[in-house]
Order: structure tokens, then sequence, then C-alpha cells
């Protein structure tokens, strides 16, 4: 783990984030209270910093807004710890699209935390392009190397193969292809526990009614044309690492 600090956002004086912090100390990481008010997350560094929120029913949501802001402003790194009873259906809705790691319950799994700080930590994310046409294969990992780790597969079953080897933070996915198509490569990867909570970005000719609905009654991270240029292709996929929400763990 490279970090050496992070900043606590709650109320030290509650039994479970007393715990909390003492689990943190115990990894050796220097834990930087803070008292959950809006002057004080003001306060923060303008910085791509580590803040885990520790909610409450008697936090003011205000302090979320203020941080949902900070996150996609400075690339902070944010962990949402425990539940908000009571709060509006609205204010559900807004906190669960709020980028960051959430952690229903206390105590945190330690272990999920971990792997949360590596995935901010890594630098350089990892795609895996699948894809059958050789030439859109070497185009797009031309246009994303500069910026990602990229692999190439040119078939749903050797991206399969690939990804029980290998782990990855996003696919982009074609859509029409021999043997599997797209949409059997994303059912199958949601039927594996490894697998099942993987980004999947559908990159694809495909832009016909039909397509797109199949497509999206499967619930992917987004859709791109393969008619964009080769800034737009690197701009939705920055835009996706910057904006992503992850699922509660």
């Amino acid at each position: 783990m490279a970090i050496k600090e992070v900043y606590l956002v709650g109320d030290k004086q509650r039994l479970v984030v007393k715990n909390f912090i003492s689990d943190l100390q115990l990894m050796d990481l220097e834990v930087k209270i803070i008292e959950p008010g809006l002057y004080n997350i003001d306060r923060l560094p303008r910085e791509p910093i580590h803040v885990i929120v520790c909610l409450s029913n008697d936090m003011d949501f205000g302090v979320l807004k203020s941080l949902a802001d900070k996150v996609l402003k400075y690339d902070m790194h944010l962990y949402l710890a425990g539940n908000m009873p009571g709060i509006s259906p609205a204010e559900e809705v807004f906190m669960k699209q709020i980028p960051g790691f959430q952690f229903s319950t206390f105590p945190i799994d330690l272990e999920k935390l971990l792997e949360a700080f590596d995935y901010n930590e890594r630098k350089r994310k990892r795609i895996l392009v699948i894809d059958d046409e050789p030439i859109m294969l070497r185009s797009i990992k031309n246009w994303l190397d500069a910026d990602f780790d990229v692999s190439i597969v040119n078939t749903g079953l050797a991206g399969i193969t690939f990804l029980d080897k290998h782990p990855a933070d996003l696919i982009l996915l074609d859509y029409e292809m021999p043997f599997m198509n797209g949409p059997e490569v994303l059912m199958k990867l949601r039927t594996n526990p490894m697998t099942e909570r993987l980004p999947v970005i559908f990159l694809t000719a495909k832009n016909d009614k039909d397509s797109v609905m199949t497509v999206m009654k499967l619930k992917p991270a987004g859709y791109i044309l393969k008619s964009k240029s080769a800034d737009e292709i690197k701009k939705a996929v920055k835009d996706f690492f910057k904006k992503q929400t992850f699922l509660n763990f």
C-alpha cells in the first residue's frame, strides 16, 4: 500500500468510528480527523487526497454535496463508510452517484478497502479491448497507450480467458463479433463473481435502435460509437475513470 495518510470525516466519539480509526492506524496510516461540518470540508487540501467519510444520521447532507464537487474538481479519492438513515429519495440517488467507493456497513472490510486504495493509487488504469477487427484494435491501442495500460484480444472467448489470469479496470467491447458477440460476452462476465462488477463500455459501429436497446438492457457503463474521433474516444474513457461510481461493498 503506497499511501501514507488519509483524511477521515466523522464523529470520533462514536465507537464504530474510534475502532475504525484504530484499524487504519494499525495499517501504518496517519489519520487526519476532520469534524463533519461544511467549514471543515472547505479547508481540505485541494489535491488528490484520500478522504473517508463515516456517515451518520445526524450528518449534514451538504457535507456530501460539497465533497462531491471537490472529488471531481481536485481528483480526490472518496470512500463512504456506513449509511445515513432518513435521507430523502433524491438524496439517496445523489449519494449513489458520487464518484468513489461505498462501504455500506461497519466494520469495514479492510481487504476491500486495501483494494480500493490500490485502485486509486495506480496511476495507469488497465484496459482490455475486445474486438475482431485488427485495424481497430491497433488504432485503439495507439490512441490510449499514452495514458493507460492497454491489452487487446480479437474474440470474446479470448477476452474471458484473459480475465481469468489478468486484472482489468475497464473493458472496451465490440458488439458484432463471430462465435460470441458483445452482449453474450457481457452476460458471461456477469455470471462470474470475479468479473461481475467489472465495468464494460461498448465501443461499436452498431447504432441501430434494436442493437442499442439490447445493450442498454444489460446496463453497461457506456456506449461509444466507433465513428467518434480518436480524441473523442480518449476523452470518453478519461471521463469514465474520473466520474466512475463504484458499487457498495
